[in-house]
């Protein structure tokens, strides 16, 4: 039979010379034996050390069945796919046969000397050609949400389906097991991250613009790098177990830090506990009523996403640091003035917490009030904002707990069960499953992280222990120090004239698209349609389409504000893609017709917000 791999191996050099080097060096393993079928094709064996033996593929007829397994899980909608094993890749071949030029295939296996072996056994040159077509062997499962983070934004809008190997997942069960479920995870991550943004997408962008003056005069938590180093930590969160153990902070709070996400924050100063640091990242205007308090105590810092509400950013003075957001107007206003230091995952305020206790080198990180899950009915500590607003609406035929069980209900289309860590039935929702993974990804087994929550899930790495022991264990001996005198380092950013000439730059970039949009719409959008307008129409907008793509920065600020309509935009392309020649016409002249009357609204808010920034730059 012919050998494949030499022929193989010279496209896959190209297209990932990392794999290449790897699958080079790789031997011949033993333990997997290649013979052939009795239709004649190869197929494959894992022999075990006892002699035994389980053959990978059909002994009669690999090919149908591989046509058999695509056949079960190919449709025609579908335009991502996920291969749980390799094998000798019959299935892969069969599939990319099927597919359109616009899918994706992602291929995950274990084995590099399987991988070898395929090579060797089939012509793969059409599916390495193809550069939406990648192949991971021997990773480590729990680096399935970096690895897959440039599809990220794919994957969530719109979704995949799982080719699994059988019999190959069977052979490395607790392999494939991990990594089908870190892929759900992942999967689960990105959804949300996605929904989030398409929500408040406009809302992000007003608020930066909003606190565009604060984002460039605030210094960043680049200035907190190691400022605390093994000094304890607290970081209070508001579920319901709070309410138990809130006063055991009190007692050592002089030995101490204390972080406190903006939901807690009510409850502790009503406990007279004045935190260090209150986080807020959230852009809705619920985290306003979480700073609706009489005072902003002297010594407390904001640690701020530049997406919050002005009405809170405004309420600290020069007693705020600001940490640098992924969103794109945020990231092109720190790009063009000064970068002020980024935590890595802000999956929610809780992480941002997190990550900046360990950015501050803070030891052992003492974690309350994070159930991550309902307690009874409940899900946010009494003094909270969203339990104030329940006790608000009490009356004869509203209790607290009829409030509280309606509240509850809100969330049946994402609850999910789970245990406590005491083992008895608890209710949560995928959210909060998606925030204990990322804990479960982000703890670091060098330092400690203690769970004192005393209720709620349990979070894999940290030690479950009350906050009285962890206390008495961490903090009882650290000496007396004020947090306040350290960050009278702190230092205010340089002025720089470096932004006042990309907003310039930018705004003719702007006005540029405002007048190609309006001789487009002068041309084809007003007056009577005819099919002959139409056909040039759609001819503009493609030539349209393709200037846009040239200035990646322009775009990214585009799609950052009005966020659901490009992927509206991408999702109705894909379904177009897909259709005969004859039907994409008048699919292509709805969708560009609409778009453009959404892009032109994008950009004059765009063109009206930078003069804005512009005017008022300090």
């Amino acid at each position: 039979m012919r050998d494949y791999l030499k022929d193989n191996l010279v496209i896959l050099r190209n297209k990932s010379p990392e794999l290449y080097s790897l699958i080079k060096k790789t031997h011949n393993d033993d333990q997997y034996k290649v013979s052939k079928s009795k239709s004649g094709v190869s197929t494959l064996s894992r022999v075990f050390p006892d002699g035994k033996y389980k053959t990978l593929h059909s002994k009669y007829n690999p090919l149908q069945e591989a046509a058999q397994l695509i056949d079960s899980n190919y449709s025609n909608e579908i335009s991502n796919y996920i291969l749980i094993g390799l094998g000798l890749g019959y299935h892969l071949i069969d599939l990319h046969k099927r597919i359109s030029s616009q899918d994706r295939i992602i291929v995950f296996e274990k084995n590099l000397a399987i991988t070898k072996l395929a090579l060797s056994q089939n012509d793969f040159s059409e599916v390495l050609s193809n550069p939406l077509v990648s192949f991971y062997v021997g990773i480590d499962p729990n680096k399935i949400e970096q690895i897959l983070y440039e599809d990220r934004t794919n994957l969530a809008v719109h979704g995949y389906t799982s080719i699994n190997l059988k019999t190959l997942v069977e052979v490395d069960n607790n392999y494939y097991q991990l990594l089908i479920t870190e892929l759900q995870q992942a999967h689960q991550k990105y959804k949300l991250d996605i929904d989030t943004q398409s929500a408040y997408s406009k809302k992000f962008y007003n608020n930066i613009f909003a606190n565009a003056k604060f984002i460039i005069e605030s210094p960043g938590i680049l200035q907190l790098k190691n400022i605390f180093p093994q000094v304890p930590v607290i970081l209070v969160s508001a579920g319901p177990s709070l309410d138990k153990n809130i006063g055991f902070i009190k007692s050592a709070r002089n030995q101490i830090i204390v972080i406190t996400v903006a939901t807690a924050l009510k409850p502790l100063l009503k406990n007279k506990i004045e935190p260090d640091f209150v986080i807020a990242i959230d852009p809705n205007d619920e985290t306003i009523e979480s700073f609706n308090i009489e005072l902003i105590p002297d010594n407390l810092w904001l640690i701020y996403d530049p997406c919050i509400p002005f009405s809170v950013s405004s309420l600290f003075n020069s007693r705020k640091i600001i940490m640098e957001s992924s969103i794109g107007l945020a990231k092109w206003i720190t790009d063009h003035s000064e970068h002020k230091g980024f935590i890595k995952n802000t999956s929610s305020v809780a992480h941002a917490a997190f990550h900046l206790a360990q950015h501050m080198r803070c030891e052992p990180i003492i974690l309350v009030g994070q159930d991550l899950s309902f307690e009874g009915h409940r899900m946010h500590c009494t003094d909270s904002f969203y339990s104030q607003a329940n006790q608000d609406n009490i009356g004869a035929d509203r209790t607290i707990d009829v409030l509280d069980y309606k509240k509850y209900t809100e969330y049946n289309p994402s609850m999910a069960s789970t245990k406590d860590i005491f083992k008895q039935n608890s209710k949560t929702t995928k959210a909060m499953d998606t925030y204990k993974h990322q804990f479960k990804k982000e703890i670091n087994t060098e330092s400690i992280t203690i769970n004192a929550t005393e209720g709620g899930v349990n979070i894999p790495g940290a030690i479950n222990i009350s906050l009285k022991e962890a206390l008495n264990k961490y903090c009882k001996d650290n000496k007396f120090f004020s947090a306040s005198d350290l960050l009278k380092v702190i230092k205010q950013p340089k002025k720089n004239k470096r932004l006042g000439d990309s907003i310039k730059y930018q705004l003719e970039r702007f006005n540029e698209i405002k007048h190609s949009i309006e001789i487009i719409n002068n041309k084809y959008l007003i007056g009577k349609e005819l099919s002959i307008k139409r056909r040039q129409f759609i001819l503009e907008m493609e030539s349209f389409y393709s200037e846009l793509l040239k200035d990646e920065i322009t775009m990214a600020l585009m799609q950052g504000y009005d966020y659901i309509t490009f992927v509206e935009w991408n999702q109705e392309t894909k379904k177009i893609n897909k259709l005969s020649e004859n039907e994409r016409s008048e699919k292509k002249y709805k969708r560009d017709h609409m778009f453009i009357k959404e892009l032109s609204k994008t950009i004059d808010f765009l063109c009206n917000s930078f003069k804005k920034m512009e005017y008022d730059l300090p």
